[in-house]
């Protein structure tokens, strides 16, 4: 009968293996941390020049605003927007940027061809978009224009890449 193999002597050789085959393959390339939110990749253009960063809890600011402009103010209803939008592009908001993109969902199709692909409620196909956004897949222009861009470190580029225009800039309706 054949002598059972000792399993110290496998894990030995087997280790001693991969240490000589990561030898002649050499170090691997440290790959830079991903950025986690559109504010750390540095977007290009005018609507990503200001970023809104509110102190506190959602709570904290909208009573605050409450207080000092009322709950009817505009100045509550661009709060109830810059807060809403802070859960999807993180602690800093481009609040130009993502509200140009609001526009373009209110003024174009493409959001409710999206939900009728993805066989979704338009709201949730708003969601999504905001979320491509904030991770840099989708960009507003310096002309107002949405499009698909490759963001830099992806593939060989070092930096954007303005892909595919997926909307124009809407136009400003005008009263008669």
């Amino acid at each position: 009968m054949a002598a059972k193999k000792d399993p110290a002597v496998r894990r030995a050789r087997e280790a001693a293996r991969r240490a000589a085959a990561a030898q002649r393959i050499g170090p691997r390339p440290v790959r830079p941390a991903r950025p986690r939110h559109l504010y750390d990749l540095k977007p290009p253009g005018i609507y990503y020049r200001e970023w809104d960063t509110p102190e506190g809890t959602d709570e904290e600011v909208m009573n605050k605003v409450n207080d000092i402009f009322g709950p009817a103010s505009d100045a509550a209803l661009t709060m109830r927007f810059v807060l809403e939008y802070r859960r999807t592009y993180g602690p800093r908001v481009p609040v130009m940027a993502a509200r140009q993109l609001d526009q373009i969902l209110v003024r174009t199709d493409l959001a409710t061809d999206l939900a009728q692909t993805m066989g979704v409620p338009p709201e949730e196909a708003r969601e999504q978009l905001h979320t491509l956004h904030a991770r840099g897949v989708l960009l507003i222009a310096d002309d107002g224009s949405l499009w698909t861009t490759a963001p830099p470190g992806t593939g060989t580029n070092d930096h954007w890449v303005f892909v595919e225009k997926k909307a124009d800039a809407p136009l400003e309706t005008t009263a008669d």
